[in-house]
């Protein structure tokens, strides 16, 4: 025969401590689904504590939370900006950028008109551009000129920023012409610009040298990428 365990009754050490217990689990329970500060890591023979996946407050007692994703051995792969306290600032995106006209590469007009341009969703918190620019004098008449900027747009909020107009020097060098770097040139992207998509244009024009006289520009950085990067190329930009 099997003894039956006598019934628990309400008042008893056992009903008491069994009742603690299960309220003990509950609340453990509750805690696991929010807890912050949050930090996973794990342990490596060869370095130690190796951190995975940390949300911590922003240094310096600022507001907001930091969410960090690293790859196993350390290394940060994914981080939203400690600066600015929204959007990435690791990975940083470089957006691909293409012919306006497929097929045209040098523009000959005067006026200001896109020739390279990209699309991308904007996540990182600022913005940095730098590209080249070609100067290629037709071959009679006065020296050439041309200039060139970059221009940002939020297709969702309108927002957009310009990069400041670059000039060459005069140049009586025929193609394939003379480089002049642009750039780089950074902005902080307002905070309601995260996750819309931005529409990224090369703008190049001729200012004088005859008809024959050409720019052609190409991107060397159209980068998404964080404060810390960007900070040092904010001169003369405007941040909101």
């Amino acid at each position: 025969m099997v003894a039956n365990h006598p019934p628990e009754r309400p008042g008893s050490p056992d009903f008491i401590v069994n009742e603690l217990r299960e309220l003990r689990q509950q609340i453990a329970a509750l805690t696991r689904q929010s807890k912050y500060p949050f930090v996973v890591s794990h342990d490596d023979p060869a370095v130690g504590n190796v951190v995975d996946v940390a949300i911590v407050p922003r240094p310096n007692g600022l507001n907001g939370a930091v969410v960090e994703i690293y790859d196993g051995a350390g290394h940060l792969v994914l981080g939203t900006d400690v600066d600015t306290g929204y959007g990435l600032a690791q990975p940083q995106i470089q957006v691909p950028m293409y012919a306006t006209n497929p097929g045209l590469i040098y523009n000959s007009g005067t006026s200001f008109t896109s020739y390279q341009d990209g699309q991308v969703q904007q996540n990182n918190s600022c913005f940095l551009a730098q590209w080249r620019m070609n100067n290629s004098w037709g071959g009679v008449g006065a020296a050439s000129v041309v200039e060139s900027y970059v221009k940002i747009f939020d297709s969702v909020t309108g927002w957009a920023w310009q990069s400041p107009t670059i000039t060459s020097s005069p140049s009586t060098t025929t193609a394939p012409g003379v480089l002049t770097t642009c750039g780089p040139y950074a902005v902080q992207v307002p905070q309601d610009s995260i996750g819309n998509f931005f529409g990224i244009d090369i703008f190049s024009r001729v200012v004088s040298g005859g008809a024959q006289s050409a720019v052609a520009v190409t991107p060397l950085s159209m980068l998404g990428c964080g404060y810390t990067l960007a900070q040092g190329f904010l001169a003369g930009t405007a941040t909101p």
